[in-house]
């Protein structure tokens, strides 16, 4: 897994590359906790180049979006989803409870309104 984080208008854009399972939730969870301990609290997940996700990696996402939320008054989007990885999330559920975006730069400026 690639990861890749630029900050724009106070809101850690996260690039992710590969598969996102098992192997490699660790690094990512670890990779945006590091973030919210320096007090990033506005993250933008882009899984454009991400072709797989497992329960692992929903597993992350829900538990830091729900860390975000009640713990730091923060948020955590999702931008631009594969088809096969977008059907997960809709079969999960998440689609319904995480804010999803085509793209980038929609889910950065998501957070100043």
């Amino acid at each position: 897994m690639k990861i890749e984080e630029t900050i724009l208008n106070n809101v850690s854009r996260v690039k992710l590359e590969g598969r996102f399972d098992a192997n490699t939730s660790d690094a990512v969870e670890k990779f945006i906790r590091e973030r919210i301990e320096k007090g990033r609290s506005q993250f933008v997940l882009n899984m454009e180049n991400v072709s797989f996700i497992s329960s692992a990696g929903l597993r992350v996402v829900i538990i830091i979006a729900r860390e975000l939320r009640n713990e730091h008054q923060g948020d955590l989007h999702i931008a631009v989803l594969q088809p096969s990885v977008k059907r997960v999330f809709e079969i999960s559920g998440l689609n319904n409870i995480l804010k999803i975006f085509d793209d980038e730069e929609t889910a950065t400026k998501a957070f100043s309104k």
